[in-house]
C-alpha cells in the first residue's frame, strides 16, 4: 500500500500502455465483446455485455486472458469465494505490469479491507459521524451549500454541469469534513482527490500517459495531505491509517460523483420519476437503489483466483482473472423463490425492469457495492452522500431539466463516466419556495 510510483521512467510507462492498449484493441478487431467494452469509447457498453451474456455463465476472453461473467449466480459466488481475491497470493495487483502507473491506492486484499474497515466504521478513528443518520444531515447541509451556488450560477449563465458544480463537488467536501481536513489544507486536498478519478479506470483499461503520470502525482500528493492532517492525531498513530483514509477517499469520490450522474440523467429522461422525487424527496433512497440497479457506478470488478478453483464447470487457475459485468448482473435474471416460484423481480435477462421509484423492495438487491472489496469501505458512504445529493436537488431544483447532451469519458469502462452532464432549471419552477431547509 505504498504511493504509487512518480519516479518510473515515462517514456518505458507510455511504451507499455500503448502496448496494452494495442492488445486490447487488437482483440476488438477479432470481435471479442469484452476488448470491445474496455476500448471505452464513450458508447453504451451493453451491447457488448449482452453478447458476452449470450455465451453462458463464464466467456473466456482469449486475447486478453480473462474469465468474464454477466450471470449473477457466478458474481455472487466469485465475489463471496476465498478462493478469490483483489490482489494474488503474493501480494501483487493482476495486471500492474501491462497498466504502470495506474496507481495503488485501490490494491487491497480481503485481510487488508477488515484492518482499514476497523478504521473506517461508524464513529472510527477516521470517519467522524457515528451513525449513518449523522452523515447524512453533514451531506444534506453541505448538498444545500453547494445548490446556493449553483442556484446563482444558473441564474447568470442557464445552464451549469453538474457533474462539475454538484456531483463532484459534494462527496470531496464530505470526505473533507470526516477525515478532519483542516481549511489550509483543503485546497491541497480537493485537487489531488480530483487528480485520482481515473484510478478506477486504470485498473483495466490503459489511460494517456498524460493522465497517467498526473493520476499517480495525484495519489502521492493525497497521501502526503493525508499523513500532514493525520499526524499527531490518535488514528495517526495507528500504521494504517493513512493507507485506509487514501483507500476510502477514492474509493468513495468519483463512484459517489457517477452514482448521482447517473441518477440525475435517470430520472431527467423520465420525468414522472423525476416529478414523484420532487413532490416526495425521501424517495431519493429509492432512486439510489433503481441507479444502482440499471447504471451502477461501477461497470466491471476484477477478482483474482488465489488457488486452482472451478466456477460453473470451468477451472480457473491460480492467478486467472474473472471480471463482472456488474450492469449486466443486474439485468440477469432474478433468481427463483426457494419454493419453486416465480424470481422476486421478474424481468428477461438482458432487459432491465423500468426504472421506477415506487418498486417494492426485494431480495437480491442489486449487485455491487456491499459486496465488493472497495467498497466495503465507502459503500455506505457513497449510498448515504448519493441519497443526501439528490433529495436536496429535488428539493430545491424542482424545474430541473436536461440542457444538451450528457457525454461520456473516453476510456472510462469500469465507471462510464461523465464528461459532461448540462442542466437547466425552469425558472418559474427554480423560483418556488424552498422544500427543505438550506442551512
Amino acid at each position: 500500500m505504498s504511493p504509487a510510483p512518480t519516479t518510473q521512467d515515462p517514456a518505458a510507462a507510455g511504451r507499455r500502455l500503448q502496448l496494452t492498449r494495442a492488445a486490447q484493441w487488437f482483440a476488438g478487431t477479432q470481435d471479442d465483446p469484452y476488448a470491445l467494452v474496455l476500448r471505452a469509447e464513450a458508447t453504451d457498453p451493453a451491447p457488448y455485455e449482452e453478447r458476452i451474456r449470450a455465451h453462458g455463465p463464464l466467456f473466456r476472453s482469449d486475447p486478453l486472458d480473462t474469465w468474464v461473467t454477466a450471470s449473477r449466480a457466478v458474481a455472487d459466488e466469485v465475489i463471496a469465494s476465498p478462493a478469490f481475491d483483489g490482489l494474488t497470493a503474493d501480494g501483487r495487483r493482476p495486471g500492474a505490469r501491462e497498466l504502470p502507473l495506474s496507481g495503488t491506492a485501490l490494491d487491497a486484499d480481503r485481510a487488508t479491507c477488515a484492518r482499514f474497515g476497523a478504521l473506517t466504521a461508524w464513529g472510527g478513528p477516521l470517519l467522524s459521524a457515528p451513525h449513518e443518520q449523522a452523515l447524512r444531515e453533514s451531506a444534506e447541509r453541505l448538498a444545500h451549500a453547494l445548490l446556493d451556488g449553483m442556484e446563482a450560477a444558473l441564474a447568470a449563465d442557464g445552464t451549469v454541469d453538474l457533474v462539475d458544480a454538484y456531483a463532484r463537488r459534494l462527496p470531496a467536501l464530505v470526505l473533507r469534513e470526516q477525515l478532519g481536513v483542516t481549511e489550509e489544507a483543503a485546497a491541497a486536498f480537493d485537487d489531488a482527490l480530483a487528480g485520482c478519478r481515473r484510478t478506477l479506470d486504470g485498473v483495466l483499461c490503459p489511460q494517456l500517459l498524460p493522465d497517467a503520470v498526473a493520476g499517480a502525482r495525484a495519489e502521492a500528493a493525497l497521501t502526503a495531505v493525508l499523513a500532514s492532517v493525520l499526524r499527531g492525531t490518535e488514528a495517526g498513530r495507528t500504521p494504517d491509517a493513512v493507507a485506509a483514509a487514501r483507500t476510502l477517499a477514492v474509493g468513495a469520490a468519483e463512484p459517489t460523483a457517477t452514482l448521482v450522474g447517473n441518477a440525475v440523467q435517470e430520472l431527467l429522461t423520465r420525468p414522472a420519476q423525476w416529478a414523484r422525487l420532487v413532490r416526495d424527496p425521501r424517495l431519493a433512497a429509492a432512486a439510489v437503489t433503481e441507479t444502482l440497479r440499471v447504471a451502477p457506478p461501477v461497470r466491471l470488478e476484477r477478482r483474482v483466483a488465489r488457488e486452482d478453483t472451478q466456477v460453473a464447470g470451468q477451472r480457473i487457475p491460480a492467478g486467472g482473472s474473472v471480471v463482472v459485468l456488474v450492469a449486466a448482473v443486474n439485468r440477469a435474471p432474478a433468481p427463483a423463490a426457494a419454493d419453486g416460484g416465480a424470481p422476486t423481480t421478474p424481468h428477461a435477462g438482458g432487459t432491465p425492469a423500468p426504472f421506477d421509484l415506487t418498486r417494492p423492495v426485494t431480495a437480491p438487491g442489486p449487485f455491487g457495492l456491499p459486496g465488493d472489496l472497495h467498497f466495503r469501505l465507502g459503500g455506505p458512504l457513497v449510498g448515504t452522500v448519493a441519497e443526501a445529493a439528490l433529495g436536496a436537488l429535488a428539493a430545491r431544483l424542482p424545474g430541473l431539466r436536461a440542457a444538451g447532451p450528457a457525454t461520456r469519458r473516453r476510456r472510462s469502462p469500469v465507471l462510464h463516466g461523465h464528461a459532461r452532464l448540462p442542466v437547466a432549471a425552469a425558472r418559474t419552477a427554480r423560483d418556488l419556495p424552498a422544500t427543505a431547509p438550506r442551512n
